[in-house]
């Protein structure tokens, strides 16, 4: 949830944003019911984007609603996608959501499940995705990254 403070300076209306996780990075039933949904409604996947022998349908059937041949479909990824974040803020709200709740068993593996897995988060989906997937509603120009925010 966002809340907003505002300040007069100068007769000019500043707003400070104060940040909230998404709900998806935290809470580990609703990120899974944002997921399967883009499952079933938006071609995310592959399932197992290592494994590209088995995964030939699954982009063909990507290119062809592109319009597009495979290896250009292929190329077009989570981790390359405009509703991609992994800034800081995003890539801790995550690593936060992995850890455990009791301290005592907290094995620290949280930024290797994140690393490994290539997470960031969708804008458009609403939920933790690795960079290896793709999805029906991929936007070029991405990912958004601390970099792309200074850029802005």
């Amino acid at each position: 949830m966002m809340a907003t403070r505002r300040n007069m300076i100068e007769d000019v209306e500043v707003e400070e944003e104060v940040y909230a996780c998404p709900i998806a990075t935290r809470d580990l039933k609703a990120n899974l019911k944002a997921r399967n949904f883009a499952f079933e409604n938006y071609g995310y996947g592959p399932a197992n984007p290592n494994d590209t022998k088995n995964n030939r349908g699954f982009w063909l059937k990507k290119a062809t609603m592109l319009n597009t041949s495979v290896i250009e479909a292929m190329g077009m990824r989570c981790g390359n996608c405009a509703a991609f974040i992994q800034t800081s803020q995003m890539l801790e709200c995550i690593k936060a959501g992995i850890e455990a709740k009791d301290p005592r068993q907290e094995a620290g593996y949280d930024e290797d499940v994140v690393e490994a897995a290539g997470l960031g988060y969708c804008e458009l989906l609403h939920f933790k995705c690795a960079d290896t997937r793709t999805c029906d509603a991929w936007l070029v120009g991405g990912p958004i990254t601390d970099k792309s925010e200074e850029d802005d």
